[in-house]
């Protein structure tokens, strides 16, 4: 072989040698770009996961609190709302002794109409589902009472 064309061939890999460390090196940034940006993206996802779970513990403690010492929210419309946000929170609650009274007045009461459907009640039928919720909330009244004080002072926090 003559020494021309293995200057050549030595040539042409060094070529390629550099052509593909650029092209490595490119793809290792793309890859530590596209990491951090999941990393990113994870870390906003947790922030939001905290942010909710945050409003959700905030949520219940002040409805549980308006169940207690405010008249415009009902024994009823308080376990339907608390009932909703530990679902989304801590769903293993209301399993518990203390909790699973707000679970047995959400499910008497699904059949309920809320929103616009109560709206277009007639006055007849409002009356007679509210005589259904007083009799639920004097059933129960004492436990709904009982359950939503613990949850103000409940560590919801430590929830997973």
């Amino acid at each position: 072989m003559s020494a021309s064309l293995t200057y050549t061939l030595i040539a042409i890999g060094l070529v390629a040698i550099v052509v593909l460390s650029v092209v490595i090196r490119r793809q290792l940034k793309t890859a530590r770009e596209q990491r951090e940006q999941q990393a990113l993206q994870a870390r906003e996802l947790e922030q939001r996961a905290e942010e909710q779970r945050r409003y959700l513990i905030d949520s219940i403690r002040i409805i549980a609190s308006a169940v207690l010492h405010d008249e415009k929210m009902t024994m009823t419309e308080g376990c339907i709302r608390v009932k909703v946000m530990l679902d989304n929170l801590a769903p293993h609650l209301h399993q518990h002794e203390l909790f699973s009274v707000i679970e047995r007045v959400y499910q008497a009461t699904e059949h309920i109409p809320f929103l616009e459907d109560w709206k277009a009640l007639s006055r007849d039928e409002k009356r007679s589902y509210q005589k259904e919720m007083a009799q639920l909330e004097k059933e129960h009244g004492e436990q709904v009472r009982q359950a939503m004080t613990e949850l103000q002072s409940y560590p919801l926090e430590q929830m997973q």
